[in-house]
């Protein structure tokens, strides 16, 4: 099963890169959706790459035929890893979801890069979830991509939040500097192929 998510934030680049990427926020974010035990295990900068492992512990409530394959509170290891931002501030990545105990792959591209008028940011996330079983393989991809789409939806609206908070703090404004939809795309000014997700 295919997901994806779209958001634009009203904060540049950088400043949404620098929050994805902060292990702090990470954690208040993870523990804001309700997970448990959240731990960064690696937050790395070499040549350029930014590399962050978190492991934390999911509630999941599945449905009757998968109750089987899923303990109550799943041990989920993402690994997220991100390229050098281009000279306008948009930058690529991949990432990478695995649950103990589960066997169901996710993973895809990120990217994040500026609006048209330059104000804000977009960020793009796709990916695939894929489960090899037989018979109630499709229906597991299933559960676990909706699943993965409301985690996205949830996990934009705490940045969404957490930005507007950053910005007020920094200008004394308490009007907020919420989105501007997720309608927008940018334009890709590097025309070579970007890395995927293995």
């Amino acid at each position: 099963m295919k997901v994806a998510s779209t958001h634009v934030f009203s904060a540049p680049p950088d400043v949404v890169f620098a929050a994805l990427s902060s292990p702090e926020v990470m954690v208040a974010k993870y523990v804001a959706l309700g997970h448990h035990d959240v731990k960064i295990v690696e937050h790395s900068h070499r040549a350029g790459i930014t590399s962050i492992r978190s492991r934390r512990g999911v509630p999941i409530d599945p449905p009757g035929f998968a109750r089987r394959f899923f303990d109550p509170v799943t041990v989920v290891d993402q690994h997220d890893e991100w390229d050098p931002p281009m000279p306008d501030g948009s930058r690529w990545g991949i990432w990478q979801v695995s649950a103990r105990g589960v066997p169901v792959t996710t993973g895809g591209q990120m990217r994040l890069g500026p609006t048209s008028d330059g104000k804000g940011t977009v960020f793009e996330v796709t990916g695939e979830v894929n489960c090899p079983m037989p018979i109630v393989g499709g229906r597991i991809a299933s559960f676990i991509g909706a699943d993965v789409e409301r985690t996205m939806a949830a996990e934009a609206s705490f940045m969404e939040g957490y930005l507007r908070e950053q910005a007020a703090t920094d200008t004394g404004r308490a009007g907020g500097r919420g989105t501007k939809g997720s309608k927008e795309t940018f334009q890709d000014p590097d025309p070579t192929p970007h890395r995927k997700a293995s």
